[in-house]
């Protein structure tokens, strides 16, 4: 045989491989491959069976399943009964509890008049406890919930949510929380369905992308194959792998973390945003729906929401940007300090100021709320030193303080949420400035001293030095930090929970009438967006989870927007860009 007419297309193999997974290199004889790529679908479809009822469902369709009661007699040495009296009674012995799925041995000897002259006698019942969708009141049939398994029931669920709750009455039956013997004896659970659906749907996309990567890898040895006239052997292939995806290899197991507890909560998130999940829903006795943008309208239509949404948000903002700055330029001031040649000890000041920020700051923020309370160490220390007078006149003539109050309310009335809000600002100074001290003083010490030699020699003050030299290269070096920190404190859920809860709560005049519904779960005035989603999704009585899910798909999108456009117009990256 010519060496032309071994040659095949490349796209015969890849073909094959299209119908069947590994059957493209098998026809390029690479038999170990194939059988690889082979086992893959295998152990999909092995998966889908184990995990399903569709043997029962084959009863069903096929006749099997018709009788749903046999018995068989058991002679104790008693009277014995003929079978065909036991079938005949069958249809009449539902009132003996017997459970689907399962054998039961039970006396008929409390059984009344019907096996009367059978006391002593003990039968053995099985019951098939089938679906019968004759019985269903609309004749409704979801076979995919009853007999599905891993994917097929899971795909079901997530489009439509589920459709039997508890107390309905579907396929003959009325539907209980849980039943041990018959899976499909099952409230839905929409939340549930949900998940699952989600952890599917990602295995169905890799189980998709496996099988493109096996169409190519034929499409590409075929090409290979009619050039060399060699196979390529799997030993080899294994080796080119490695070779070539080397570092994908590597971080394939961060890949999967992140794919299922990152992406997978993140879609869970983003698809309640669709629906209509809310407190007045609970779950088993009712059914989450889909509703479309009907949530984003509330959020960002609805006049009420829509203005308190605009509260939290600047406040978020001017949080964000205002605990960012003012950690990085106090530990930016702490560093020089330190440095300084006239500073001696270096070492035990360092130890000294980072202590804040190695302390707990669960255990700060407790601290400082604590402190701040209206009897709290502050009031008291002012109320001692004799300058509460002073200090609260001082805070009403600068806005803080909504009224010159003696104790003074910093975090706890509604006029002074300014006052509040300044609070939460200095803890977080305290808890953040000794991180970035530490970390700029890393970057200072990494500034070559030639630098400053050159600059004295033109005759540059220490200002012009700082603006010149030491403030761009720590700049161009902690960039990537301060927007992490600022993607960090715009989500600083901790330092205004732990500190102030939220509060203090806005006027009740000033509450829209259209949100006064969620009660509990209406922002403070020093909630931001991450908080205030907390009270959403978690204030019992109050929770609207699709509209804290559309807050969440907010907030990731102004997060993750600002860091990828200051990330690409950072020096920091400008080598990779």
């Amino acid at each position: 045989m010519s060496e032309t007419s071994k040659k095949m297309s490349p796209f015969i193999p890849a073909v094959a491989s299209f119908f069947i997974m590994g059957l493209g290199q098998l026809i390029n004889k690479n038999k170990i491959k194939a059988l690889v790529f082979f086992i893959i679908p295998v152990l999909v479809c092995t998966i889908e069976f184990v995990t399903s009822d569709w043997g029962r469902y084959f009863d069903i369709t096929s006749g099997r399943a018709d009788q749903t009661i046999s018995q068989q007699d058991v002679d104790y040495g008693q009277e014995k009964v003929v079978e065909e009296k036991v079938e005949e009674l069958a249809p009449q012995a539902t009132f003996l509890g017997v459970s689907g799925g399962s054998s039961t041995t039970t006396s008929v000897g409390t059984g009344g008049d019907l096996f009367a002259g059978y006391e002593d006698t003990v039968f053995e019942e099985t019951s098939y406890n089938y679906p019968n969708y004759e019985l269903s009141p609309n004749g409704e049939k979801y076979i995919f919930r009853d007999f599905g398994g891993f994917f097929t029931r899971n795909v079901w669920g997530l489009l439509t949510l589920g459709r039997v709750v508890i107390g309905d009455e579907y396929a003959g039956k009325i539907m209980p929380l849980f039943d041990k013997d018959s899976s499909w004896l099952l409230a839905d659970n929409s939340s549930v369905l949900i998940g699952n659906g989600l952890i599917t749907l990602v295995v169905i996309i890799l189980f998709v992308i496996l099988w493109t990567l096996c169409i190519l890898d034929a499409y590409k040895n075929r090409a290979s194959l009619n050039e060399t006239g060699e196979a390529e052997s799997f030993k080899v292939f294994i080796r080119r792998i490695w070779r070539d995806s080397y570092v994908y290899i590597m971080l394939a197991p961060a890949f999967v973390l992140i794919l299922f507890f990152t992406l997978i909560p993140f879609l869970f998130t983003f698809l309640l945003a669709f629906t209509n999940y809310t407190y007045k829903i609970k779950l088993g006795a009712m059914l989450i729906n889909w509703s479309g943008f009907v949530a984003f309208g509330q959020a960002f239509v609805d006049p009420g929401w829509l203005v308190m949404f605009g509260k939290i948000f600047l406040w978020t903002v001017f949080w964000a940007f205002m605990s960012s700055f003012t950690v990085y330029a106090l530990g930016f001031i702490n560093a020089l300090i330190i440095q300084s040649e006239s500073v001696k000890g270096k070492k035990i000041w360092r130890s000294v100021m980072i202590l804040p920020w190695a302390i707990p700051g669960l255990i700060s923020l407790l601290m400082f709320k604590f402190a701040f309370n209206k009897d709290g160490l502050i009031n008291q220390v002012l109320f001692a030193t004799g300058l509460m007078e002073p200090v609260s006149n001082f805070l009403y003539h600068i806005g803080l303080e909504g009224q010159p109050d003696q104790p003074i309310y910093w975090i706890d009335h509604i006029y002074n949420g300014g006052l509040a809000r300044a609070v939460v600002i200095m803890v977080n100074l305290w808890l953040g400035a000794p991180y970035h001290m530490m970390m700029i003083t890393g970057c200072l010490t990494t500034i070559s001293a030639d630098l400053y030699e050159a600059a004295e020699i033109d005759g540059a003050s220490g200002w012009d030095k700082f603006k010149a030299i030491t403030l761009p290269s720590v700049l161009q070096a902690t960039m990537p930090a301060l927007i992490m920190t600022f993607s960090f404190n715009f989500n600083n859920f901790g330092a205004v929970y732990f500190l102030t809860g939220g509060g203090p709560l806005y006027d009740p005049a000033t509450v829209p009438a259209s949100m006064r519904v969620i009660g509990g779960s209406l922002p403070g005035q020093t909630d931001i967006l991450i908080s205030w989603i907390y009270k959403l999704s978690f204030n019992k009585g109050s929770e609207v989870f699709n509209i804290a899910a559309v807050y969440s798909i907010f907030i990731f999108l102004i997060v993750g927007g600002f860091a990828i456009y200051s990330m690409q117009h950072s020096k920091s990256f400008s080598e990779e860009l």
